[in-house]
């Protein structure tokens, strides 16, 4: 790990007989290209702190291995400590979002007593820090910001070591088999009409089954010189900085710019507005999956 540049921003805090040790208010760290800035929401031990810092500096190498920089130039990641009993069942990281108003923030509801073991090996972080790799997507189109975020969640923590190849196909498949189950008289742009409330796993494995195909026949047809990375590479460069609102077809038919022919507007043309669930059992057993997108992969460092 990077050794972190604090930054403290609070310096009087009330006496008291013994004085209560806790993380500054602010640390920043610096993935590739990047200026990350967290903040505790609550006085934290600094032991714990530490623990957590090293976690979010993990997280955020994770998010800079598809084209080999974090996607942004300055982020905020806010920790709130939340009780055990709080949380959602036994997830160490029980809740996640991302607000864009005024600049990108994560915030990330954390169970600061379970062991750091735990951080590592969920999720949460992983598929909130995911969501930079894509501009704001029109609410219609929900299906696609957090169906890629639940796609590269799997795949960023394969490349990192925290899941195995057979685990995080595993887990891709018991995603698709859920969305597959959820609301299968809904297309995927009706399931985003209906919201997550009532067609969570719809909106979100259906996004990821088209992330997934789009990758693969990206991979497939370049001989591994393209894929769903390298592409949002390009997107990044040219066009992720922006405070647009992208619509679905807007954000496809520039991706789609891109590349030399297109796979984006096509996928979405066959799916969106189709009921029921991509096929993705053949992605699933495709040898790219595991020769490449799987493929683990170093810290770009």
């Amino acid at each position: 790990m990077r050794s972190f540049k604090l930054l403290i921003v609070v310096t009087c805090a009330a006496l008291t007989a013994e004085p209560v040790r806790s993380a500054p208010s602010e640390t920043r760290i610096t993935p590739p290209g990047a200026t990350v800035i967290v903040e505790f929401a609550e006085r934290v031990d600094d032991a714990v702190s530490r623990d957590l810092l090293d976690w979010i500096d993990h997280v955020a190498d994770q998010v800079s291995m598809p084209y080999g920089r974090f996607p942004l130039a300055t982020t905020r990641v806010v920790i709130i400590p939340t009780e055990e009993r709080t949380s959602s069942g036994r997830s160490p990281v029980p809740f996640g979002r991302v607000t864009r108003r005024g600049g990108e923030t994560i915030e990330l509801y954390v169970d600061v007593d379970r062991p750091i073991a735990d951080m590592y090996a969920d999720w949460t972080a992983t598929h909130e820090f995911s969501h930079l790799l894509l501009p704001k997507i029109s609410w219609r189109q929900k299906w696609i910001s957090e169906g890629f975020a639940s796609y590269y969640q799997n795949v960023l923590m394969a490349r990192a070591g925290q899941y195995s190849q057979a685990q995080a196909v595993r887990k891709l498949s018991q995603g698709f088999d859920r969305g597959r189950g959820s609301r299968p008289e809904l297309s995927p742009n009706q399931a985003a009409e209906e919201g997550v409330r009532y067609a969570r796993y719809k909106i979100y494995w259906s996004g990821a089954a088209i992330a997934l195909l789009a990758d693969l026949r990206l991979r497939s047809r370049s001989d591994g010189k393209e894929s769903l990375d390298t592409v949002l590479g390009r997107f990044q460069q040219c066009c992720l900085q922006s405070k647009k609102r992208w619509s679905g077809i807007q954000f496809f038919t520039r991706l789609d710019s891109l590349i030399d022919e297109p796979v984006f507007m096509p996928l979405y043309r066959e799916h969106a507005d189709t009921p029921g669930f991509p096929d993705t059992n053949n992605a699933l057993s495709h040898p790219l999956l595991h020769e490449q997108v799987l493929g683990v992969r170093t810290s770009p460092n």
